[in-house]
């Protein structure tokens, strides 16, 4: 059984457990933004942008990035999607040592894998945080390290003086930390490794506009470093990477921080409510501070008990250290969420 390596594939996922396909789902296995941007454009301007090249480097994208994350221009690039910014970092490290704190998002692994990288994998404790003395132990023998933080898929992350001891004692061994900040928009309070950029040259900050706005078919992203490592990533990006549709949505969408701040209002409020309930019923939850999280599965009978009811979670089969024994579930609409809660309590029974 060779299970998707990733959400948001109903249909193949059916297919792989040989489970027919119930003619109403709802796909928990998506963690993207539940709240629906209102873009305001036109017909014409959708056929305008078809019809014309894309800036070569997203030059106009990349200043208004800067200038919202108080960086100069040349700290920023902006790629087709996070994803191509993953490989295109794995590739600057090819046939390197490489760290991974895990379990975490597996296009670390398989970039780094598929540039010959020799990767060491470090595991969170049972309470999802990071082995740092370990870690710190064994940045002599790496040349760079990637994090997911906020965590994907547990949700979680570590306190700020955590982070930035392990940043200060990779940059005094000159090893390369790339922080993934793809969900820190959901995260109500939360803090950014960004202000760090200015202390630690070796710090590699990249960001996602997919899952906040709902861009997955549109593809955006960026990273956040200093120059050097900007021109490098620069050099083997193909022109024209990002069309003109992801930069003028891109340009639009980082206007609206009023939007940013209802989604991260909105998901606090219901992940707490959902969690009070897991609490009531029994459940063991990861303490996600963003718009998905995970249940603990020991027996492994949740996950198609769902599918059969027309709940489509995310497996973690593919996750180093899971095992399958926790399923992923996106924070959704109330309706959503409760429709949910009510097959979970049949589960339970």
């Amino acid at each position: 059984m060779r299970l998707p390596a990733h959400g948001a594939n109903p249909h193949r996922l059916y297919e792989a457990m040989q489970m027919n396909m119930p003619s109403l789902y709802i796909d928990f296995s998506v963690n993207v933004n539940p709240m629906q941007y209102e873009y305001i454009l036109t017909e014409q301007q959708w056929l305008r942008w078809m019809s014309e090249y894309p800036e070569e480097r997203s030059e106009s994208l990349q200043t208004m990035i800067a200038e919202r994350e108080r960086v100069a221009r040349g700290h920023v690039f902006v790629g087709n999607g996070a994803a191509q910014c993953i490989y295109l970092l794995a590739e600057q490290f090819a046939g390197q040592h490489i760290g991974i704190i895990e379990p975490t998002f597996t296009e670390y692994r398989r970039a780094c894998e598929a540039y010959g990288c020799t990767v060491h994998s470090f595991m969170l404790d049972e309470h999802w945080q990071p082995p740092i003395e370990q870690i710190i132990e064994s940045l002599p023998s790496l040349h760079a390290l990637f994090v997911c933080h906020p965590n994907n898929p547990t949700g979680t992350i570590w306190p700020k003086e955590t982070m930035y001891a392990l940043l200060k004692a990779a940059n005094d061994e000159g090893v390369y930390v790339i922080v993934d900040e793809a969900f820190y928009d959901f995260w109500l309070d939360g803090y950014s490794v960004s202000s760090f950029l200015h202390t630690f040259d070796r710090l590699i900050v990249l960001r996602s506009l997919t899952k906040m706005y709902r861009l997955a078919g549109v593809r955006l992203g960026y990273v956040l470093a200093h120059e050097h490592v900007v021109k490098k990533l620069t050099e083997k990006q193909p022109p024209w990477s990002v069309n003109t549709i992801a930069q003028q949505i891109g340009k639009q969408l980082l206007n609206d921080e009023a939007f940013v701040e209802r989604t991260k209002t909105y998901i606090a409020s219901e992940r707490k409510r959902i969690f009070s309930q897991f609490t009531e019923l029994g459940y063991r939850y990861s303490p996600s501070v963003v718009n998905f999280y995970m249940l603990h599965d020991e027996t492994m009978t949740l996950f198609p008990f769902l599918l059969q009811h027309g709940i489509v979670a995310r497996h973690t089969f593919n996750f180093q250290g899971l095992d399958g024994k926790y399923v992923r579930f996106a924070v959704r609409t109330k309706e959503e969420n409760d429709r949910l809660l009510l097959c979970l309590r049949r589960w339970n029974k």
